[in-house]
């Protein structure tokens, strides 16, 4: 029975997708249109007894019939709509088709004879316009009724829909779905409980929102279409946690904006998956971005590392502020081409430069820079940031994050660049690993150099949630294999925001700090790292535990359990804007040794990682590595 249902639905896969195999069969479906109306006209004129001189009139006007009406039907387009999607409008336009049909067929029948009406029933042409009018009207009405109602792509019998919003808005979606069938609408969930028990378009409104887990449950729901503003992170989360109890898969889909609704726009792929960036981005709206459109707009900027993932975010929001040229420095190939063809898209009449290049290596900077004539800010994006990798790759971690930003960091005082914003990271705080450590390192570094004019600005952060390298891709991967989903231990806890916000906040950070200012994103609370794999599996549409297992493998080298992006001691003050601190060096750094640069380039040249380690020790002491002995002298 499955294998004769998967043959009708490639057989009607094959009639849907080619054009000309539907043409033909609407043109076949026309010509027995006009083949049994003109017949039954013939029939209910003469009370189903057709003489032999009328029968030879059916015979002699039909060919007529069919000539006119097809060529007529094919002026009219119809037979290039979607019978699914058949309207009031095509409903108008076919008739008018039929009518300009039959008075052309009328006309041409009346030519052949005289213009005359001798032997040709007056009232045939009338029945011929009902009875061809209603077989292709009516026909495109039943295809478009069964295929909303009855199966096909349109309606998957699991697809029961519970609907979270507000009243108002669920009856434009309701209506503006009608032809887009997403599947059974069978509750109604609002913010307003007076409206329980009633119904809109026939859909119960069954409760409010704190009583959508018991609603899907009641339903069999298997999905939950969440509308603004009920998708944001804090409400998002409470409907999937009153869902998390339910044993059976449910998905959640939500629609980001209501632009479409209002304007009748909406279609399919403006309905999306609810992804975990809807669960715990905290959103930026309402930041002040008038300072860093005055600092960023008509200057040149550089941004290295611009194929990144961080890097990427920051080409596509400074673009935004028109700039009068953007440097791309990046040394992959792939991701140089990526992020130029984006922005040349967004932004076509913007000087953009592809320049592929390694801050490692000076004269390729000084090129850039000579390229875009100057340049007035840069922003530091490239660097080594996987913790359990870069243990087993010391050296080449102290070459590129240390030794390549000092390079960078020179060149941009002799280009006399007016500032030098560096990312940095949560794991530079009293770091554990060796990229954690080269991070403390480059943001000293840039901190010490005799800046001649150049600000320089580190801002730190915690991780960004689907950036190349973090947990959730690697989730993802996993659960669509089937799991398992691999967490290092119970009680890991980090920091995450999106891409987009993090971004946001390094713009607004690196333009209000100071020269030699680390400034530190609010990055709000820690989340359990298996709470994520949890959520990640739940909007999948699975359960956790049952259909995909959720294994602990230890933490790795490098690794803590949690993150911080400031500790008690240091002293961090809050800044104007409620979500950026900066960290400000007290009395107690005073006597710390200026990082040596000499040293640590010789040691990478010698790849002497025990040297290496030992520089960690001495320039940042307030490390965590715990294993290893610090420095006493």
């Amino acid at each position: 029975m499955n294998s004769d249902n998967s043959k009708m639905q490639s057989i009607s896969g094959i009639v849907i997708e080619s054009p000309f195999i539907r043409r033909t069969l609407i043109v076949v479906w026309h010509f027995l249109g006009i083949c049994v109306s003109h017949w039954l006209a013939f029939q209910l004129r003469f009370d189903f007894d057709v003489p032999f001189v009328a029968q030879i009139v059916f015979l002699n006007t039909l060919p007529i019939l069919l000539i006119v009406c097809l060529l007529m039907f094919h002026l009219f387009r119809l037979y290039s709509g979607l019978w699914a999607y058949f309207s009031i409008d095509d409903l108008a336009r076919t008739a008018l088709a039929v009518f300009c049909a039959i008075i052309a067929s009328m006309f041409v029948i009346l030519a052949a004879q005289g213009f005359t009406f001798a032997g040709i029933p007056r009232s045939m042409f009338f029945l011929d316009y009902l009875f061809i009018a209603a077989w292709i009207g009516g026909g495109r009405f039943a295809i478009r009724y069964f295929r909303q109602h009855r199966g096909g792509d349109f309606e998957k019998e699991e697809d029961r829909i519970v609907l979270v919003g507000r009243t108002e808005d669920l009856d434009l979606l309701i209506r503006g779905t009608r032809n887009i069938r997403l599947g059974k609408f069978v509750a109604i969930v609002t913010d307003d409980s007076a409206q329980d028990g009633t119904t809109i378009h026939g859909i119960d409104i069954s409760g409010s929102f704190g009583e959508i887990g018991r609603i899907v449950e009641k339903n069999r729901a298997s999905c939950v279409l969440v509308l603004p503003p009920f998708n944001r992170p804090g409400q998002m989360n409470t409907i999937v946690d009153q869902c998390s109890s339910i044993k059976r898969p449910i998905s959640f889909r939500t629609i980001p904006s209501l632009a479409e609704l209002a304007t009748g726009r909406l279609n399919v792929s403006s309905i999306r998956k609810v992804d975990i960036e809807d669960l715990l981005g905290r959103g930026t709206a309402d930041l002040d971005r008038s300072e860093v459109r005055r600092f960023v707009k008509g200057r040149k900027v550089m941004i290295t590392g611009a194929g990144g993932s961080i890097g990427q975010e920051l080409c596509r929001q400074i673009a935004g502020y028109e700039p009068s040229c953007m440097v791309l420095f990046e040394i992959s190939e792939f991701g140089l081409y990526e992020i130029e063809r984006r922005l040349k898209k967004q932004c076509p009449n913007m000087k953009i430069i592809a320049f592929a290049g390694d801050i490692r290596h000076p004269e390729e900077v000084h090129a850039a820079i000579d390229q875009a004539g100057g340049i007035d800010i840069i922003y530091h994006s490239a660097a080594y940031k996987h913790v359990p990798l870069m243990e087993s790759n010391v050296t080449a971690c102290f070459r590129t994050n240390v030794l390549g930003t000092a390079r960078l960091a020179k060149v941009a005082v002799e280009r006399k660049v007016d500032r030098f914003v560096m990312i940095s990271s949560d794991k530079a705080v009293r770091p554990t690993s060796i990229m954690g450590a080269s991070k403390r390192i480059a943001e000293r570094v840039i901190a010490e150099l005799p800046s001649n004019g150049t600000t320089f600005v580190s801002v730190r952060f915690g991780n960004v949630l689907e950036s190349s390298g973090s947990v959730i891709p690697l989730f993802k991967e996993q659960i669509a294999r089937g799991g398992p989903v691999t967490v290092t231990s119970p009680d890991v806890k980090r920091f995450f925001m999106t891409i987009p916000e993090a971004v946001d906040l390094v713009l607004l950070a690196g333009t209000i700090g100071r020269n030699g200012e680390i400034m530190v994103l609010d990055m709000g609370e820690s989340i359990r790292i298996v709470d994520l794999a949890k959520k990640l599996i739940e909007l999948s549409g699975l359960v956790p535990e049952k259909d995909i297992k959720i294994e602990f493998i230890g933490l790795r080298p490098g690794e803590k359990e949690f993150e911080e992006v400031m500790t008690e001691d240091e002293n961090v003050v809050q800044t104007d804007h409620k979500n950026i601190w900066v960290f400000k060096r007290g009395d107690d750094h005073v006597d710390e040794a200026l990082v040596d640069l000499s040293q640590i380039e010789q040691s990478v040249l010698g790849n002497d990682v025990k040297e290496l380690r030992g520089l960690v020790l001495k320039y940042v002491p307030e490390n965590m590595f715990g294993c290893e002995e610090k420095d006493e002298s």
